[in-house]
């Protein structure tokens, strides 16, 4: 793909029912190694996003704005021959499924949003500043190759205990296609441009707009200890779908790791064989 090669998990047969799995932020596909045996009945194929888990990192020129996945996402949906498929998202893969599922509204058929949904967002006025950082801290980035670990359990606490948190048996199963033994100890592999400001962020009018566009049905999925669920930005985006459903469930941000799996999955089951 243009020089990038992205991974995959593959459950399910050809001829099941197409859907493309997208992580959130630093993670990996194996975020659905737990939500995949509940899908029966569909082929799932869930990716390692650029700079993520097995998928090689973007050239050292490139940025890692959210947008960019969405082309990349488009080149995947056209190798696999899926003209339509459903998209299914987690934290900032839902992100990216929803703005892919505004642009492409052709190509999708239900749109499944777990914890995420909405991209972080600027204002006009932090352009200017939001865009230098975005240079300066990418300069910095690239020089940086990630914390070495003296021993794996230190290295799956830290995971643990990080931006967002999860339990270790969770952090685990990311270790599974992120966790690498180097010289001196374990390794998280991913590219550390990732931690970065973006060099545009879209803003609330921006989003609105690609909510307005999304024609495909939608089920939202949220932690009632989601960290972002609750705030005035969700309810207001929330509402401005044509058609959703939001259920909440109990956990948190990873629940779909941490016991709500079987739920979640049946949920999802039954939202895709529902008719339009």
């Amino acid at each position: 793909m243009l020089g990038l090669t992205l991974a995959a998990q593959i459950w399910g047969r050809p001829g099941d029912v197409p859907v493309l799995a997208l992580h959130g932020w630093l993670d990996n596909s194996s975020t659905f190694d737990l939500l995949a045996p509940h899908l029966q009945g569909c082929e799932l194929v869930a990716l390692d996003l650029a700079g993520h888990g097995s998928s090689s990192p973007r050239s050292p020129d490139a940025a890692y704005n959210i947008w960019e996945d969405v082309g990349e996402l488009l080149e995947v949906a056209e190798q696999l021959g899926w003209s339509r498929c459903n998209l299914l998202g987690h934290s900032r893969g839902a992100a990216i499924a929803m703005l892919f599922a505004a642009a492409f509204p052709e190509r999708v058929d239900k749109l499944v949003l777990i914890e995420g949904g909405v991209p972080v967002l600027g204002t006009p006025g932090e352009a200017p500043a939001t865009l230098a950082r975005s240079f300066r801290e990418r300069q910095a980035l690239r020089k940086r190759s990630g914390r070495v670990f003296a021993d794996r359990a230190t290295a799956i606490e830290e995971r643990a205990q990080g931006f967002t948190k999860l339990t270790t048996a969770a952090a685990e199963i990311l270790a599974r296609r992120a966790l690498r033994e180097v010289p001196g100890g374990y390794q998280w592999h991913a590219d550390q441009r990732l931690k970065g400001t973006p060099e545009v962020r879209l803003t609330r009018e921006h989003v609105r707009a690609f909510i307005a566009a999304v024609q495909a049905p939608v089920l939202m999925v949220l932690a009632e200890r989601s960290p972002f669920g609750h705030t005035e930005l969700y309810k207001e985006m929330i509402a401005a779908f044509a058609r959703i459903d939001l259920v909440r469930l109990p956990g948190g941000h990873h629940l779909h790791l941490e016991g709500a799996e079987a739920e979640i999955g049946a949920l999802v089951r039954r939202f895709l064989r529902a008719s339009g």
